[in-house]
């Protein structure tokens, strides 16, 4: 990952991933207790993910007039599926959605990404989330795919 705020947040949820053990040992619950808790984390990584790598995108490529424009808008993203994920990238250049697409389909990233965002909004409005820490740790392996992904399409090697 190369944007140095999402990279900052990833090393952190890693962080938090790595100490469950330690801080819950072998009792379940608190086990399912923050499994729910990094769901939420990885979902708002995720959602930030999408605006920080578009914003700088448009920081670099347009005029400064434009690039505020972009930004405001990118700000008002919120609980992305990978069907927002799709639309903004073919917002900004049509193939890159259909390349977004293509990638998410495969290896069962849409599911992590959908499922993430799904339990989110179970957790957040209290209702029953069985979301395990093993699950949520594969899901956001997979998510952070698709935020790598994104980052190189807007990159300028990686413009189609």
């Amino acid at each position: 990952m190369k944007n140095r705020e999402l990279n900052r947040q990833l090393q952190a949820l890693n962080s938090l991933f790595d100490r469950t053990k330690d801080a819950c040992g072998d009792d379940i619950e608190m086990l399912s207790h923050w499994a729910k808790y990094l769901c939420v984390l990885c979902a708002g990584f995720l959602e930030n993910s999408l605006k920080e790598v578009y914003t700088t995108f448009c920081t670099q490529a347009a005029s400064p007039a434009v690039a505020s424009y972009a930004n405001r808008k990118l700000r008002k993203i919120q609980n992305p599926k990978t069907p927002a994920f799709i639309g903004l990238a073919a917002e900004f250049e049509r193939t890159w959605g259909e390349k977004l697409k293509e990638f998410v389909n495969d290896n069962g990233r849409r599911e992590a990404i959908d499922s993430i965002m799904a339990n989110r909004h179970r957790i957040a409005h209290g209702d029953t989330s069985t979301i395990s820490l093993v699950q949520i740790k594969e899901y956001f392996k997979k998510a952070i795919e698709v935020v790598d992904f994104i980052e190189a399409q807007c990159l300028p090697s990686g413009r189609a």
